[in-house]
């Protein structure tokens, strides 16, 4: 008899939950080593398969780019329906397949394998559907289920004084770095030139390139035009 596929909805906790980005760049989202920690222990025998394309190799070409198939296979030979994932670049745009490197690959199957098992077993599905997760607290009864609500209430309250105390913005990142550029016309060569050149101040290049007039952004996209295939 085929192995049953487990359902691990309600498996992730918040706890685990990590964020990344700032303002229309934040994401939330669970580290993938995490996520396989969660599959070898509550989808024991499971396991994520690559299956390669007619040509022998992981990448199956689209008509833009390339992308993964994956599935789930377990010790017993039960196989699962296979799940794309798009090879794309940190805007979640498609890589021109002759710019694929081995870096996209690994960092697409890890990406993949998260989709294939929110997808099939429902693990951390909760991420991708924005629900609320479980708070990742195990108390053995009602007096210990209370005092956990009256530490998250009040950890909450001190939280939000503090952020209204502090006021700090938010930091700011190479995706708006390369948004502002990209707002000002230049060409995706052209700003990513200029990210050397930062030292990791990205805030002091956004507002420098805002600062910049036409005459700059023109040289600047003459010196370095984008070549086909081209994207931020």
């Amino acid at each position: 008899m085929p192995a049953e596929l487990p359902n691990l909805s309600g498996v992730a906790t918040k706890d685990l939950v990590e964020h990344i980005g700032s303002g229309n760049f934040k994401a939330s989202y669970i580290n993938w080593s995490r996520t396989m920690e969660l599959l070898r222990k509550h989808a024991p025998g499971w396991m994520i398969e690559t299956v390669f394309s007619p040509e022998g190799g992981p990448l199956h070409k689209a008509p833009q780019g390339a992308f993964l198939l994956l599935r789930f296979r377990h010790l017993d030979g039960t196989v699962t329906p296979e799940v794309p994932q798009a090879i794309m670049d940190h805007r979640n745009s498609s890589i021109a397949y002759d710019r694929i490197t081995s870096r996209d690959i690994t960092d697409t199957h890890r990406r993949g394998s998260c989709l294939l098992a929110a997808f099939q077993m429902g693990l951390a599905y909760e991420l991708w559907a924005k629900m609320p997760l479980e708070s990742g607290y195990q108390v053995e009864d009602q007096a210990g289920i209370e005092k956990v609500k009256a530490t998250v209430k009040n950890t909450t309250k001190a939280a939000s004084a503090a952020s209204i105390a502090s006021a700090e913005p938010a930091e700011t990142t190479l995706e708006d770095f390369l948004k502002a550029c990209s707002e000002k016309g230049l060409t995706s060569a052209a700003a990513k030139s200029l990210v050397p050149k930062l030292n990791g101040d990205f805030a002091n290049g956004v507002k420098t390139i805002q600062d910049k007039d036409a005459a700059f952004v023109a040289q600047m996209n003459s010196k370095f035009p984008d070549t086909p295939g081209e994207d931020y």
